[in-house]
């Protein structure tokens, strides 16, 4: 679930609308990049539905990591530099299915301040969490 505003309740949705998880991660923003609408609202997919992330912060070369995603055929949904991180991610993910190295190798490659919290459907026991302090060590459970 995603929309605009505050956070909600998972008890405000309905049943139909309650995913089947034991974790999950949510943010709500203040907007830096794309106006504050459904659309911009975080959490940010990949193109395949299967990673999400939410991010505060800011990533200033997104424009150019986007230009990068989009020559690789990725479509963007959003205006934000959030859902970049999504599809860089993606993009390292498909490159040798280590979820854990393919979030290091993008944040690498994140210029900026930022944390960044993800989650993974291949990986629905674990939430990863980094920020730009310290890219080159793990924070939370792996």
């Amino acid at each position: 679930m995603k929309a605009a505003g505050k956070l909600s309740q998972p008890g405000d949705a309905s049943d139909s609308e309650k995913p089947a998880a034991t974790v999950g991660i949510g943010h709500t923003r203040w907007a830096t990049h794309g106006v504050p609408n459904d659309q911009n609202a975080h959490p940010h997919m990949d193109s395949t539905g299967t990673i999400a992330v939410v991010h505060n912060g800011i990533i200033e070369n997104h424009e150019e990591l986007r230009l990068e995603l989009e020559g690789q055929g990725y479509v963007f949904n959003s205006d934000t530099d959030t859902e970049v991180v999504a599809h860089l991610v993606s993009y390292e993910y498909g490159l040798d299915k280590d979820l854990k190295a393919s979030i290091l190798r993008s944040v690498k490659r994140l210029k900026g301040a930022y944390a960044l919290g993800i989650v993974c459907q291949r990986h629905p026991d674990r939430i990863y969490a980094v920020n730009h302090h310290i890219p080159w060590r793990w924070i939370g459970r792996a």
